[in-house]
């Protein structure tokens, strides 16, 4: 890693009404380097780098390139200077191939004229990746690429303005686990060659794998810039929180496990699968291979297993989204068919998908609209007409019980935070009659301290109301510090089961190695 100084953003702050959001904060940039930007949602990460790209202006503090004080007044000014920004939402256009994405994206357009040369960009954009090890089909429209793809696409995009100082704003978090090791190859290349990287992300263990140096913002305010080699998840996590992080994971008891236990000697199953099998409706499905699972009333159950293991298969088998092949599907010891999720709805059962901002939440509805889409019968009026007064009033009892983060309950859902948006999703879950909800990844792409709350009201539905939960993750500690059973799962198959009673992570991780 280089000593030379790329950018020093000095005693920052600013300020929105009724919130600092940086208050004297500096931090120093060096070229040849990663350097991680971490913290809770609402730290100050992504308006410290708004600011560094000019899309903020700072009520106070200097911003230096090569030691020299510039002053950034729009983005436009800060990619003059070599800087630029990637977004964790991809701003891409499917239509149009990865070349003319790149030259959009770059600002390599000749609008006045209309004239675009694609052999010499052609050319110009091959010679970029090579240098940094990009592999894009660039004649392949944007709309058959998978998410690392389009990550990639506006990096070499940055590149082509010969940015020599990136900007990274959350990049892993739309990444499953295989593409984020292809985004951190490319990465590494980046430092190889000299370029400055910000990498902010609210991951703890990536940040140490691929950081140089870490800075941690709280509330606004910077607490540490550490070297990654000489700190430790624990302390990390101490930095973001300002206390222990012990109780992030574990929120069941060995007694709350023993309560359950007691009646499966007696008790029928809420849901019981035997030796199910599944056709694939996609060539990307996994296929599911004799399943056999069964889930109590009340009972919190885990699905631990890596990406692409068949966890998500597995849930939407459960609501009628994917074939079931071979098998017995029981619901109260009777057999029954769920051929689509109208039929899961009319048996209790309720799926939060993993892609929430795809399949999760509504964008253009507001934070109540987004609550009670799937109950709409509690707040109708002659069982026609939306009782807006009877909506404000259930919402804000959610908001309130759920401690979502909102400025009203008619904010759009998009103006909330990940970890706020999963938290409605939750509490569209509550107020349905839901027998079952499934939990595809409930906690991916949320901060720290917001994945330990989402666990305690996951755990908290299912005890209080009698409700049960099956957790889809891909996380063992979750699994380990939520769930009363474990069932572990690989390509497809259901390969162990475990009563969550002093067991060992690593014997679980054995199963997957």
């Amino acid at each position: 890693m280089e000593d030379r100084q790329a950018l020093l953003a000095e005693n920052i702050v600013k300020r929105f009404p009724g919130v600092v959001a940086v208050n004297n904060v500096t931090f120093e940039l060096r070229y040849g380097e990663i350097h991680g930007l971490l913290g809770q949602n609402g730290a100050g990460k992504s308006t410290l780098l708004r600011v560094i790209y000019g899309v903020h202006k700072p009520d106070h503090g200097n911003i230096y390139i090569d030691g020299r004080k510039i002053v950034l007044k729009s983005p436009r000014d800060a990619r003059m200077h070599g800087i630029a920004l990637v977004h964790q939402e991809i701003t891409v256009i499917p239509d149009l191939t990865v070349l003319e994405n790149i030259a959009l994206l770059g600002f390599s357009w000749n609008w006045l004229t209309s004239r675009f040369d694609y052999a010499s960009f052609k050319e110009y954009i091959d010679r970029i990746m090579s240098r940094f090890r990009v592999e894009l089909e660039l004649s392949e429209k944007v709309r058959n690429l998978s998410a690392a793809e389009r990550m990639l696409l506006q990096v070499v995009a940055a590149l082509s303005i010969n940015a020599k100082i990136l900007l990274l704003d959350e990049p892993t978090s739309p990444l499953s686990l295989h593409e984020i090791e292809r985004l951190f190859d490319v990465l590494n290349q980046l430092r190889k060659e000299g370029l400055a990287t910000v990498f902010v992300t609210h991951r703890v263990n990536e940040a140490i794998d691929v950081c140089d140096r870490i800075t941690i913002l709280r509330n606004g305010e910077k607490i540490a810039t550490v070297e990654s080699r000489a700190i430790d998840v624990h302390t990390l996590i101490k930095l973001m929180l300002g206390r222990e992080p012990e109780e992030l994971y574990k929120v069941r008891t060995d007694k709350d496990v023993e309560l359950v236990i007691g009646r499966y000697a007696t008790e029928i199953p809420l849901i019981e699968m035997r030796n199910v099998s599944t056709q694939p409706q996609r060539a990307a499905e996994m296929p599911l291979k004799k399943i056999n699972l069964k889930i109590y009333e009340g009972e919190v159950v885990a699905v631990f297993g890596f990406v692409g293991a068949g966890k998500t298969e597995l849930g939407k088998a459960l609501i009628g989204l994917t074939k079931i092949s071979h098998g017995d599907f029981l619901y109260m010891g009777k057999r029954v068919k769920i051929k689509s999720p109208v039929d899961a709805v009319r048996y209790g059962i309720f799926y939060l998908p993993e892609d929430r901002k795809i399949e999760g939440i509504i964008p253009h509805f507001t934070v109540a609209s987004n609550m009670d889409i799937s109950s709409l019968n509690i707040v109708k009026r002659f069982g026609i007409f939306v009782d807006g007064a009877r909506e404000l009033r259930i919402s804000l009892d959610m908001i309130k019980r759920l401690n979502i983060v909102t400025s009203s309950p008619y904010a759009r859902i998009t103006q909330l935070s990940g970890g706020n948006q999963q938290k409605v999703l939750v509490a569209r879950a509550m107020l349905t009659k839901a027998r079952l909800v499934i939990f595809d990844e409930p906690t991916v792409g949320i901060d720290v301290a917001t994945k330990a709350e989402i666990r305690r009201l996951i755990f908290r539905y299912a005890r209080e109301r009698g409700v049960s939960s099956l957790v889809l993750t891909s996380d063992v500690d979750e699994a380990l510090g939520l769930a009363d059973r474990i069932y572990v799962m690989r390509d497809g198959e259901i390969i162990r089961e475990y009563i969550n009673r002093n067991v060992d992570r690593d014997e679980i991780l054995k199963n997957l190695a």
